[in-house]
This record gives structure tokens, C-alpha cells and sequence, in this order.
């Protein structure tokens, strides 16, 4: 039908605009900081811990027009897009050959909807499911024989993510060398590093079960891919917690001078396209479970939009008439860095 050859054509643009907008939305934060010679107004944990955690475009998705079938009559990926493998086509999936394995929805969380690792994270997945023979076999095992399909754009995205992360966390942690004058916030809060080694804690917990009790089958036993696992699992908490203090530091100083409003706009675009996208190629296949069939996972995968919600109230409508900070002010706000969440 032409009003289907439209959607899909629809569907593979919302790819691409909000792979774009989420690309771009690395770059305001630290151009506005730059322009500034100050990071004042901002707090470094958003950032910082952005490094670890950030939602990341379904660019390893195609579109219904560029996906095909495999034997296993799943649509598998071509070129970016829209749907991520294991999603079948025209009949629901059948069920997961782990049953009652670990943490199953999550670990469906971690490979198989919206949400995304973060790109620290998200490059060394991205790297094993590439390149380890051992991890590629044991995927394979637990997904009806499907390896992972993971291409060479994931993995340059997961380093630009890194690397534009990295840049601006470290206006932050060197402002001096930058050039910026003293600010608040410029180094992470108790709250967000705790978060941090708690996550890394877990990771390292679950490579230890894998290696003092290495298993053989990968439908049972803790093996390598358990560890790929765990490193995604970290963004689950993550993205509940990143965002928490930039607002409550807005909040507090009754201002968003300083945080700059594109990135969260950008942010949000990616996020209302990635959904309708995700609409679009349900309505295709008249196969919704993606949207219903675990709302707590696509609850998960969408809360940074309601975050960003929170960040376009407070700068057009709570704090829109607060005035830039002049010196007194940015002294005041260094003698109160301690109450952030510390």
C-alpha cells in the first residue's frame, strides 16, 4: 500500500533526525561553558556521569524498508533506522529460551528496546559483540541462534559520545586550564560518585562469578556474555539519578543561566521522534508488545523526556526572568557548593 511505503519512509527519517539530534546534543553545553569562561550555573555530574550513562539512538534499528527476513523470520538490520533484531515479523515472539534466567527483562532491557548504555559502556559492548568469537557464541546460544548485529556506526558513535563527554567534563575538572573562572559544582558530588563505584561494583561482581566458576552453557551458567550483560545493567539506575542534580541545582539557585536549554531541546526531539518511530513500525507490524508488552521497560527507556520536560519549565517558565549572576553571586554559590547532594 502507498500509505505504507510512506511510513516506512517516515520511519526511516525520524531515524536519522534523531540520531542527528542526539549527536548534536554533545556540543551545546560545552560551545555555551567555552563562550562563557565559565561553567557557573552548571553542576560537572551530569556530564561526568554521562560518560557512564545516556540513552543512545536505536541507529543499529532499521527501518521496515531497509530490514529484511532471516530464517528465523525476524527482521534483521540493514542499514540505520528502526527495529533492533529479535523483534518478529507478523506473529508474537516465541518465549525466551532462559526462562526465569537472570534478571531476564533486563537483560532484554539491555539488548533489545530503546535504551541505550552508556558510551563508555555502550563502545565496550558494542566492541565485544563486534569482535569476541566467545561472546558472539554465546549470544547466539540464548537468542535462537541470532548473533548480534551491531555495526561499525555504533561503535564510532559510542566514541564520539565519549570523547565530546569527556571534553566537557573536563571544563569541570580543569577549569584552570581552560582558562574559566572558579565556579560551583565543579566537582562530582558525593551522591553521583557513589552512584559510580556502586555500578562498577556490580560490573566487577559479576566478572568475578564468571571467573571463579566458569560455566560451559550459556543457557545456565554465568559466562562472558553475562559480564557484556552487566556492563549495559548500569544504565538502568543511571538514568534514573543523572539528571537529579542539575535540576535540584536549578532549583536551589532559582536559575538556569549558565545550562544550556539547546541540548535538552535537542534531547527531547530525539526522544519524541525515537517514539514515534517506535509507533510507526508497531503500527507496521501490527505487533505493539514493544510499546505494552513491559511498560516498566518503556518507562525506563523514555524517562529523560520527562526530565527535559522539567528542565523547559524551569528555563521558560519558572526562572525565565532570573538575571545573569554577577560576581557576588558566583561567590556566594562557591561558599554553597557543599549543599548540592552531598
Amino acid at each position: 500500500m502507498a500509505s505504507d511505503g510512506f511510513l516506512r519512509f517516515l520511519s526511516g527519517l525520524f531515524g536519522w533526525v534523531y540520531f542527528l539530534a542526539w549527536s548534536l546534543s554533545f556540543y551545546p553545553q560545552g560551545i555555551l561553558n567555552w563562550r562563557r569562561r565559565s561553567t557557573s550555573g552548571t553542576v560537572v555530574d551530569f556530564h561526568f556521569i554521562n560518560i557512564f550513562a545516556r540513552r543512545i539512538p536505536r541507529a543499529s534499528r532499521t527501518s521496515l524498508a531497509g530490514g529484511s527476513l532471516n530464517p528465523h523470520g525476524m527482521i534483521v538490520r540493514t542499514t540505520p533506522g528502526s527495529l533492533l533484531p529479535g523483534r518478529w515479523a507478523g506473529s508474537p515472539p516465541p518465549p525466551p529460551r532462559c526462562q526465569g534466567s537472570r534478571l531476564t527483562w533486563i537483560v532484554n532491557i539491555a539488548n533489545h528496546d530503546i535504551l541505550g548504555t552508556g558510551f563508555s559502556a555502550y563502545f565496550v559492548s558494542n566492541v565485544a559483540f563486534s569482535y569476541s568469537s566467545v561472546v558472539r557464541a554465546q549470544y547466539a546460544a540464548r537468542h535462537h541462534g541470532l548473533e548480534p548485529t551491531v555495526q561499525f556506526n555504533d561503535i564510532t558513535f559510542a566514541l564520539h559520545g565519549v570523547a565530546l563527554s569527556l571534553i566537557t567534563t573536563s571544563q569541570y575538572l580543569f577549569s584552570s586550564t581552560w582558562g574559566f573562572t572558579p565556579s560551583a559544582g565543579n566537582r562530582p558530588s558525593r551522591f553521583i560518585l557513589g552512584v559510580t563505584a556502586g555500578c562498577m561494583v556490580g560490573v566487577v561482581f559479576t566478572y568475578l562469578l564468571v571467573a571463579i566458576a566458569p560455566g560451559s552453557d550459556p543457557l545456565t551458567d554465568w559466562v562472558a556474555l553475562d559480564i557484556v550483560y552487566a556492563i549495559g545493567y548500569v544504565k538502568v539506575i543511571i538514568t534514573l539519578v543523572k539528571y537529579t542534580p542539575q535540576m535540584l541545582f536549578n532549583f536551589t539557585n532559582k536559575s538556569t543561566e549558565g545550562w544550556s536549554i539547546l541540548q535538552i531541546l535537542l534531547d527531547l526531539t530525539g526522544g519524541i521522534l525515537s517514539i514515534g518511530q517506535q509507533g510507526i513500525d508497531s503500527y507496521l507490524q501490527h505487533d505493539w508488545s514493544g510499546i505494552t508488552g513491559n511498560p516498566v521497560k518503556f518507562a525506563l527507556g523514555n524517562i529523560s523526556m520527562i526530565y527535559d520536560g522539567i528542565f523547559i519549565f524551569q528555563h521558560y517558565v519558572l526562572y525565565r526572568d532570573a538575571r545573569p549572576r554577577g560576581d557576588a553571586e558566583n561567590e556566594r554559590l562557591l561558599a554553597d557548593e557543599e549543599r548540592r547532594l552531598d
